[in-house]
């Protein structure tokens, strides 16, 4: 369990609810892809897994292997750096959202709004559209006090509200390392564009890097692929290899259109590979005859599903006044919204004992290799040839 495992408090998150081609289609895509339609997309997709643990009676392990170490940073990562410390200190937003999404063999559009301003205010609302026997809303407002976020599938509605002022001043004023502290303001729903862009970060390999238009505007364009295999899954739930491709409807192909001049990310793309049968990438579903052989042109193997978003961001204004009123939610008079303000403060207070904890485990841990690796002096023997020096002689009194 890590400090952000102990606030418990979590949205939805696409790792908890892949997308994946054997799940119940109109059901799951709007709570699905509205819990992650800008934020975590990507936040824990190729973390390294755990460790299992050794069998009962097995030897103890050994130690682990040093981690390989990092590849230098690419010229697009290292804009994408930046574009990420730019989004991040920006004091307001204000936003449309447009979000294309091919999946699971359906078309469907998610619509939107974001603002942000000063003083930990947040609006976020996204609806699907155009998916046929189903709907789903997320809304999500925070006026610096009070954080509220509302739900909607089909005919269930859930309120949440936190007391937002208390949490945020709680968890600044703890010692958390930082990652930990970003982590946990995802889960709390305080997550943007910087967010996504965080997760594309850690998860995609960008390599590269050019410059180009977006209905007019100077961009740059950053390409990269998904290429760490760890916690993924392929056919039949299996694993999946550091050398095996990834199924098509995972998105691994991922495109980033960032403002030449602000940074902003007007437009992202993610694309799954599609497979081809001449490269065994594709599972043959053509009939098999009495003698053995497959029925059929490879033209007629059944295609794997394949899944597309595009993220659009229009009427883009940057550091400019929001209108207060962007910020107010007021729920329906009979609700009971659910409120785990008290859980998540105290969940906070244990997470700042463990890191404290861990410190002083770590300090002393390097004060014990400090001792360790003190050099102690050692009499060194004579080499072979030298003289060895005379014992000196006696010269105490003797008696006679």
């Amino acid at each position: 369990m890590t400090p952000s495992d102990m606030i418990g408090h979590s949205f939805p998150t696409l790792e908890e609810k892949p997308y994946i081609p054997t799940m119940p289609k109109n059901r799951i895509i709007p709570a699905t892809v509205i819990a992650v339609a800008l934020s975590g997309l990507f936040q824990t997709y190729g973390q390294p897994a755990k460790p299992a643990p050794n069998a009962a009676g097995g030897p103890p392990a050994g130690p682990a292997a040093a981690p390989a170490k990092p590849a230098p940073p690419t010229e697009a990562e290292i804009l994408l750096d930046e574009a990420i410390k730019k989004v991040k200190a920006l004091d307001s937003v204000t936003a449309e959202i447009l979000e294309k999404v091919s999946m699971l063999d359906q078309k469907f559009e998610i619509k939107g709004r974001y603002r942000k301003a000063s003083g930990d205010r947040l609006y976020l609302k996204l609806e699907v559209h155009d998916l046929p026997d189903s709907s789903g809303l997320m809304q999500q407002v925070c006026d610096g006090t009070t954080f509220w976020e509302h739900q909607k599938v089909f005919d269930t509605q859930i309120y949440r509200k936190l007391e937002a002022g208390a949490i945020l001043a709680k968890l600044r004023g703890i010692d958390l390392d930082e990652e930990i502290r970003e982590k946990i303001m995802i889960q709390l729903g305080f997550a943007g564009p910087d967010a996504l862009l965080v997760g594309l970060r850690k998860t995609i390999t960008f390599d590269q890097k050019t410059k180009g238009t977006l209905n007019d505007r100077p961009v740059w364009i950053l390409r990269g692929n998904w290429t760490n295999r760890e916690g993924l899954f392929g056919p039949n739930s299996q694993p999946l290899g550091p050398t095996m491709r990834l199924p098509s409807y995972v998105p691994s192909l991922v495109t980033v259109y960032l403002g030449e001049d602000d940074y902003w990310p007007y437009k992202v793309t993610l694309v799954g590979q599609q497979a081809s049968p001449l490269l065994g990438g594709m599972e043959d579903t053509r009939p098999i005859g009495p003698n053995g052989r497959r029925i059929g042109s490879l033209n007629s193997i059944q295609k794997p599903l394949l899944t597309r978003i595009e993220l659009i961001y229009s009427e883009v204004k940057l550091n400019t006044p929001v209108p207060d009123q962007e910020f107010v939610f007021t729920p329906p008079k009979d609700v009971q919204p659910d409120d785990k303000t008290k859980e998540i403060l105290d969940g906070l207070e244990q997470a700042s004992t463990m890191q404290a904890a861990k410190k002083k485990a770590e300090a002393a841990k390097g004060e014990d290799d400090s001792l360790l690796n003190q050099t102690i002096e050692v009499p060194k023997s004579a080499e072979p040839g030298a003289q060895v020096p005379s014992p000196r002689p006696d010269t105490s009194p003797t008696s006679k």
